[in-house]
């Protein structure tokens, strides 16, 4: 059994110009030539889920605009069927928090997803941590961009040091934070973070991150407490599992990360 918790997809009408968008700022900012696992589509998801042996998907879709709740969240139920299971969508600056919580819980979300910068909302705000709260309170997992990212310059409003301080606030057992802890942030991770009762997900840092400091972090955190993500398109299933391997850990921690916790989170 293998579960990807930590997935992108997109509807087929903007699918190719988001990820053409995203391609660029990777390429202006940090002259990043990323190349994509697959084509973005649910149809397309299906399809390279198949091709890594891949058995159920969580997507994350990021709402940026407040505006964009109820599409986003319609594209979200449409699109869960058993093999993908998506997140809900919510901004920091939404109206009615407490309400909108709730009506996701009530549609069955079982999470929602949080980029602090791509929302232009400090991870330790008020705002932030006031949604953190109404959505941990009612049970409902939040997965947070954290650390840093490819396609912006800092500051960045998911650091570390913000992340800290927001966990000091919240219930820390229904956090996943993406990118082992934090993007190109590891040393910080280790410092900060590490104990936690945070989730960490394996999500796109195969191509970054130290092997050595990698299995050290797992070993530290705890296997019961990271989860397998590639974040697709932007790395295969098939480079993150290879990397995860390359740990070389047990095999009952291998299980945890690659499809037990996720079982327990989903409640599958």
């Amino acid at each position: 059994m293998l579960i990807d918790f930590h997935v992108h997809t997109f509807p087929e009408s903007i699918a190719e110009k988001t990820l053409q968008l995203l391609l660029g700022n990777m390429r202006d900012t940090y002259n990043i030539d990323q190349t994509l696992s697959y084509g973005g589509t649910p149809h397309l998801l299906l399809e390279s889920m198949k091709e890594n042996d891949v058995d159920i998907s969580v997507t994350m879709p990021i709402a940026t605009k407040p505006s964009q709740y109820e599409s986003i969240n319609k594209f979200a139920r449409s699109i869960t069927n058993g093999k993908i299971i998506s997140f809900g969508a919510i901004h920091p600056h939404n109206t009615d928090i407490e309400y909108k919580i709730c009506e996701l819980k009530e549609q069955g979300f079982k999470g929602i997803k949080l980029h602090p910068d791509y929302q232009d909302t400090n991870a330790d705000s008020d705002e932030f941590i006031h949604l953190v709260k109404c959505a941990t309170e009612k049970g409902i997992y939040v997965t947070i961009h954290a650390g840093h990212d490819t396609g912006i310059l800092p500051p960045f409003k998911g650091d570390i040091m913000r992340i800290r301080k927001m966990l000091d606030k919240v219930d820390n057992s229904f956090i996943i934070l993406a990118h082992m802890g934090g993007f190109n942030q590891w040393n910080e991770v280790e410092k900060y973070i590490i104990n936690s009762k945070a989730y960490f997900d394996l999500s796109v840092v195969s191509r970054f991150i130290d092997i050595n400091q990698y299995r050290r972090i797992i070993e530290n955190h705890g296997a019961d407490r990271i989860l397998f993500g590639s974040d697709m398109p932007w790395e295969s299933p098939a480079d993150t599992l290879r990397f995860l391997k390359k740990a070389d850990i047990s095999d009952k921690d291998f299980e945890l990360i690659t499809h037990k916790n996720a079982e327990r989170i989903l409640g599958i």
